[in-house]
């Protein structure tokens, strides 16, 4: 295994979107340096994509009271960087271990929203009648939703839909999370090379050139 690469394990109850992102970005090489683990705590689409793509993959069984096999797995990986995409709440002992290096993708401006999943978070601001909705790059610590934040991008509502606006917040929510990743290690694996990206919409401004993930991009992450 190349030292120069940053080793990022995810997490995964789901379709495993973010996944499929950095999956993408690393085989188009507009990101580099970059190896893929991936844990499930029970059968998915995550999981199904891994084993597809021959990324390293394990599903364990998992629960706040029974740790020891993520703490197995975890030890064996040394990750770089955790992604936090299953929908448990992460046991102190494993959060105290790796709290800096474990990250959560909320799709809301946190504070407001704490404890939904997916994106019951939008559903939540849309009936509200929220104008600017948002997703949050967090620190995970021992509170749902509630470790400090890293970075957070917004999207107008306007006369934009549902599925527009989720589709634009998942799209955002990807780049603040590579953003957040390069904020956390100085990108010292020089995973993408910087470019000054101040953008209303994104706040720590972006470290990267997002025109690199243009439109056929993100389509073909949509049909991953």
């Amino acid at each position: 295994m190349n030292k120069n690469k940053i080793k990022i394990c995810f997490l995964v109850s789901g379709n495993g979107g973010n996944l499929k992102y950095f999956w993408l970005a690393i085989k188009k090489n507009l990101i580099r340096n970059v190896d893929l683990y991936v844990i499930a705590d029970r059968k998915c689409g995550a999981i199904d994509f891994a084993k597809k793509q021959n990324i390293n993959n394990d599903i364990i069984k998992y629960n706040r009271n029974l740790n020891i096999y993520l703490i197995e797995k975890l030890e064996f990986i040394r990750p770089d960087i955790i992604i936090t995409n299953w929908h448990k709440i992460i046991d102190s002992e494993i959060v105290n271990e790796y709290y800096g290096k474990m990250i959560n993708l909320h799709y809301s401006l946190l504070p407001l929203f704490k404890g939904l999943i997916g994106i019951e978070p939008i559903e939540k601001a849309l009936s509200l009648n929220c104008q600017y909705i948002g997703a949050t790059c967090h620190i995970v610590d021992e509170e749902v939703d509630s470790g400090k934040i890293i970075s957070q991008c917004i999207v107008k509502v306007e006369n934009k839909n549902k599925d527009e606006i989720v589709n634009l917040i998942f799209r955002k929510g990807c780049l603040i999370l590579l953003n957040s990743i390069l904020l956390i290690t100085n990108n010292e694996y020089n995973i993408i090379e910087y470019f000054d990206n101040i953008k209303f919409d994104f706040s720590p401004s972006l470290n990267f050139n997002d025109d690199l993930f243009d439109e056929n991009f993100w389509k073909e992450v949509s049909i991953l």
